[in-house]
């Protein structure tokens, strides 16, 4: 039976949701002393506006009293899915009164694929765009690939009551520390140490390459931030292809497989259990597919002809494998890929956007521990069928400790991955009725769903309105892992069948 919302249920989510609302609004602190830093003073005033509805309309809805509740389980689906859709309406608002948004919707669009750690991008002439608003564009998928959830608990602001529930709706499956506050603060600490590691690596390497100081450290952290946190946010339109060396690549590689690693195997790592990379299952299922699937674009590059010479096989199939799994930057057109890679090594790439990386990781798609457990569970499928009907059959897997596979455990996999398959299919067939190839409309779509960020040039600021709001649909539903939105939508559904039935 479903739970209908009454008003204070509808008073307390909309209390949640200010949180969120206020927590983007501050966030914008950063971009307005860039922008005054670099003297561009109408994106300061840009920046200035959007705050401001920020935290009005935040502080409106934090006004609900809801002093006697506390966050339930179905609160927090609710809390979770709205609140990522309006962290992007405000998100949007400095991007859609710059000059590099041909509308509200594409600046919506940017905004919600920055949080997501999508990648996919809509914007216009990004060569030219304020460094403010580059720089909010990389903080959106700085926050979002640790979540506004996560970001909000880190703080503990307003979430004490139910930390938990909102933790899980955000599509996270396992905390790293028994308090998932705590849990939330180690995330953004790890995070943080990357980060600084991460922008001293590249900008030792830019200003070796030629760029200034200020050049260098802009794009040293911005790089970071979209190779860490999988998000695929480029300072150029060109991707990595603008620098043109090596030494970028492999540290944007390095931060890509770290950023697609489970926080939780970081942190064993950390504390000296090293043996954790290679007994979990979800590490080697990640490797075996991506080893596979390097062998598969490496033989289709090879077989096209386009890139003579082992570097430049790794530069370009190699290095677009591990970013399918992870952030979608490029070493390579979008048009290479359609065209250059062969088909063997279109379905690679096709296939590890789709699986992404780790459960509590920055990436998306549908997790190499999902895929291991679909597998194990078929081969306990087989086992039972040749076994003798008495025998009791069991499966074990290690996963942060040595576990059994349970029908609970199976199932819940099978469902996300049905419902990626399913979103995937029906991204497709919108992109295929608007003209587009099946392999176009399939790529973009496997992309805009497992937030890879890859494109083979579909995303862009002239398509079609209908196909802009599909891939933002399904950026939001595969980063929340669709729980929490079809729990939203059918509480719109129950709302309008009761309207409904109140208007007869």
């Amino acid at each position: 039976m479903w739970i209908k919302f009454r008003k204070r249920d509808l008073m307390l989510i909309a209390h949640y949701v200010g949180i969120f609302q206020i927590g983007i609004g501050l966030a914008m602190t950063i971009p307005i002393l860039t922008g005054l830093i670099y003297r561009e003073w109408e994106p300061v005033l840009d920046f200035v506006l959007a705050m401001g509805v920020a935290l009005a309309v935040g502080t409106l809805l934090l006004n609900f009293d809801i002093r006697p509740e506390r966050v339930r389980h179905t609160h927090a689906l609710a809390i979770t899915a709205l609140g990522w859709l309006a962290a992007t309406m405000v998100a949007a608002v400095p991007l859609a009164l710059s000059d590099n948004y041909g509308s509200y919707l594409d600046a919506a669009f940017d905004a919600l694929s920055g949080l997501t750690t999508c990648g996919l991008t809509v914007v216009s002439d990004l060569e030219h765009i304020a460094v403010s608003h580059n720089m909010w564009r990389q903080l959106l998928q700085l926050i979002g690939g640790q979540g506004i959830v996560v970001a909000a608990l880190s703080f503990a602001i307003g979430l004490r009551g139910g930390a938990f529930s909102l933790y899980l709706a955000e599509g996270r499956d396992e905390r790293i520390l028994p308090n998932v506050i705590y849990t939330a603060r180690f995330m953004w600490f790890f995070t943080a140490v990357y980060v600084v590691v991460g922008t001293l690596t590249f900008f030792a390497v830019l200003t070796y390459l030629g760029l200034s100081f200020d050049r260098g450290i802009m794009h040293a952290f911005w790089l970071t931030a979209a190779a860490f946190d999988t998000g695929g946010f480029a300072p150029k339109s060109m991707s990595l292809m603008y620098y043109h060396s090596a030494l970028v690549e492999l540290t944007a590689l390095i931060l890509m497989i770290a950023g697609s690693i489970n926080f939780a195997v970081h942190a064993h790592v950390w504390r000296g259990g090293r043996e954790e990379l290679w007994k979990n299952l979800e590490t080697r299922v990640l490797a075996t597919i991506v080893a596979a699937g390097s062998v598969l674009v490496t033989a289709g590059l090879i077989a096209s002809e386009h890139f003579p010479g082992g570097v430049a096989l790794l530069r370009k199939g190699v290095f677009q494998m591990i970013s399918a799994h992870s952030s979608g930057l490029k070493t390579v057109y979008g048009s290479q890929l359609l065209y250059d890679f062969g088909t063997v090594g279109l379905i690679a790439i096709i296939i590890g956007m789709a699986v992404g990386g780790s459960l509590s990781s920055t990436g998306g798609g549908i997790k190499a521990l999902r895929v291991g457990v679909i597998a194990k569970s078929i081969l306990l499928q087989v086992k039972q069928a040749l076994a003798p009907p008495s025998s009791a059959i069991r499966i074990r897997y290690h996963h942060l400790s040595q576990r059994i596979l349970t029908p609970e455990v199976t199932g819940a996999a099978s469902t996300v991955f049905i419902l990626y398959v399913g979103t995937l299919l029906l991204g497709t067939v919108a992109g295929a009725a608007y003209g587009y190839s099946l392999p176009e409309a399939l790529f973009e779509s496997v992309s805009a769903t497992a937030t890879s960020g890859l494109s083979v040039g579909v995303t862009s600021p002239s398509m079609p309105t209908g196909l802009k709001l599909v891939y933002m649909f399904q950026m939001w539903a595969g980063r929340l892992e669709f729980i929490a939105v079809l729990a939203l939508l059918a509480q719109v559904g129950i709302a309008f069948d009761l309207k409904r039935t109140l208007n007869r």
